[in-house]
């Protein structure tokens, strides 16, 4: 328990001074956007290839992440379908329920693993990465573009596949896979700018991602932000371990996937839903009430991987 206090604290430490930091007025909005884009498109993907081009990736279980993180999505998904009347009868709040409790916030995630498993826990999170964003990106996109009625979400299914495709994670994870399998590193120059630019994407994103949290947002239904809080931070982690514990998945594998399955929803997530012209203001509070509550929620996870995985 108190290595993870350790690996939670700094994160708990960094998102909370990013949202005093923009509250305060410290610096021009046009900054936080700037830094939100910088660290998803330039800084992390940067980490994320330095850190797969060399890693030692023996007995990598993707088959078995994908298959684990497939299982608790789709369940998860399902189980919202269903209940949808009760909790977010609204289309716009059910294109926010879905999205929100399915994606997950990187920043943290990564910095609780890392923390935890040193250079050994970025390959691992890259793993749960490529198992999680493709579905819960497509699957959360499509959910929120049906709310628009179906000849506008018929136009948005290619935009909205090529987005998942070309998404800059996705094309990292994939780009320093490659090199790994080539074993032809990266050359001194480049390996030392990527090692620098990627120095900067958690304790950057961490900032930007506290900073875009709105604890003031007032949501259009207050089911569905509880909803979302308990198929995201609860649900949604079971099923993967149970799914874990079935494929005897362990070790830090295992607890990486768990780990991004039970993070919290990104504050792109509200950004996304303004952009389909979903209900922005529900994706906000589901945004920053998961946020608050996993403060709680992720210990006990981390404690449960401990003990099971």
């Amino acid at each position: 328990m108190p290595d993870i206090v350790v690996a939670i604290a700094p994160v708990v430490v960094l998102m909370l001074l990013g949202w005093t930091l923009r509250r305060a007025a410290f610096a021009p909005e046009a900054f936080w956007s700037g830094l939100d884009r910088l660290t998803y498109f330039i800084l992390l993907p940067c980490l994320l290839v330095h850190g797969l081009a060399g890693a030692n990736l023996d007995d990598l279980p993707a088959l078995d992440a994908a298959v684990a993180a497939a299982a608790g999505v789709l369940v998860a998904a399902a189980s919202m379908h269903a209940v949808r009347r009760a909790v977010a009868p609204k289309p716009g709040a059910y294109g926010a329920l879905v999205q929100c409790s399915l994606r997950g916030n990187v920043y943290p995630a990564l910095a609780i693993v890392v923390a935890l498993f040193d250079d050994v826990g970025l390959p691992a999170f890259a793993l749960s990465l490529a198992a999680f964003v493709p579905l819960t990106g497509l699957i959360g996109a499509v959910a929120l573009v049906r709310t628009r009625g179906t000849g506008a979400a018929m136009g948005a299914v290619g935009p909205i596949v090529r987005e998942t495709v070309l998404n800059p994670i996705v094309i990292a994870i994939a780009l320093g896979f490659a090199i790994n399998v080539a074993d032809t590193g990266i050359p001194g120059p480049a390996e030392d700018i990527l090692q620098g630019l990627g120095g900067a994407a958690l304790p950057l994103g961490l900032l930007a991602a506290g900073a875009g949290l709105a604890f003031d947002a007032a949501p259009a239904g207050r089911r569905a932000v509880a909803a979302a809080v308990a198929v995201k931070l609860l649900l949604l982690p079971g099923l993967v371990l149970i799914a874990l514990e079935v494929l005897d998945v362990g070790g830090t594998y295992a607890t990486a996937l768990l780990v991004y399955a039970a993070a919290p929803c990104p504050v792109s997530a509200q950004a996304l839903a303004r952009q389909l012209r979903g209900d922005a203001k529900t994706a906000a509070a589901m945004v920053a009430t998961q946020t608050a509550a996993s403060v709680a929620t992720l210990p006990f996870w981390l404690w449960l991987a401990a003990e099971l995985l």
